[in-house]
């Protein structure tokens, strides 16, 4: 039976190719084929850092119980660790064969990124694979420069759609200096106030200088909320200063590690505005 299938689809390709379709097996994001393991490891070897909603039969999902996210965690949380914690990841040093986070890093500090990038250095296997996407602010820092307010077509955390380009910049790294955001009684930054720094300062200095605007408390009243930015230069910066020896800029969809080239549930977050760098112990 799968045989014949395998041929039909061949055959109805073949027609169809000259209008550019194709015609594939429905994939819901839980193929095994790519695993060496017969059925889910009981000690972790595939991480999701910060998973939300993510499912896969043979990964582990790592997140903080929160209130914004409850919904997305619902059933499918296995670890309960805090990203800002600084304790040590639950894992052994050498354990873990693939680590994965995505639009995560964005939701915390520099400090805490720092400390989650050694703790995963720390528990990955020799050869082992850690991949991070998150919102890349040199092509926003780039959208903003030339005018592009289409380039932003997503409401903020709280469904907001319409504001200015400058809010719908600041929104992307700095959520809670938005003058959208419901909590008022601390500073906001108008839009004049983010045109001045982005076009007189360089964009590190730019985006550091908002980023120390933000009440320090924020995230755990809102951890939906962004209060970072990263670039390739700052994110691969970072992860080499956490000991990984090759660290290099990916796409989407583009892995090196064949297990996280199943783009159903990896890289699937706003492709179209975000950041891949890989990197390897």
């Amino acid at each position: 039976m799968r045989h014949l299938l395998r041929q039909g689809r061949k055959i109805l390709n073949m027609a169809l190719s000259p209008l550019g379709v194709e015609v594939h097996k429905l994939d819901n994001g839980t193929d095994v084929t790519l695993y060496e393991e017969v059925s889910k490891p009981g000690a972790p070897l595939y991480v999701n850092i910060g998973a939300g909603s993510f499912y896969h039969p043979y990964w582990h999902n790592l997140d903080n119980p929160n209130e914004y996210y409850k919904k997305d965690q619902k059933d499918n949380l296995h670890i309960e660790y805090d990203l800002t914690s600084h304790q040590p990841l639950p894992f052994g040093d050498n354990t873990l064969k693939v680590a994965y986070t995505s639009h995560v890093i964005e939701h915390i500090s520099n400090e805490d990124v720092e400390f989650l990038f050694r703790e995963v250095y720390r528990c990955l296997q020799p050869g082992g694979v850690f991949r991070v996407t998150c919102p890349d602010m040199d092509l926003e820092y780039a959208a903003y420069l030339r005018g592009d307010s289409h380039f932003w077509k997503w409401p903020n955390a709280y469904g907001v759609y319409n504001f200015s380009i400058e809010q719908k910049f600041l929104d992307h790294f700095a959520t809670a200096l938005t003058e959208v955001h419901p909590i008022k009684n601390h500073k906001k930054l108008s839009d004049k106030e983010v045109r001045d720094i982005f076009t007189s300062l360089p964009k590190d200095e730019a985006f550091d200088l908002v980023i120390s605007h933000l009440p320090k408390q924020i995230q755990k009243d809102h951890s939906g909320d962004h209060i970072n930015w990263f670039g390739s230069e700052k994110l691969i910066s970072m992860l080499q200063r956490s000991n990984f020896s090759s660290v290099y800029e990916s796409k989407y969809g583009q892995s090196h590690c064949p297990v996280l080239r199943n783009k159903v549930i990896f890289d699937s977050t706003c492709p179209e505005l975000s950041l891949y760098v890989e990197c390897r112990k």
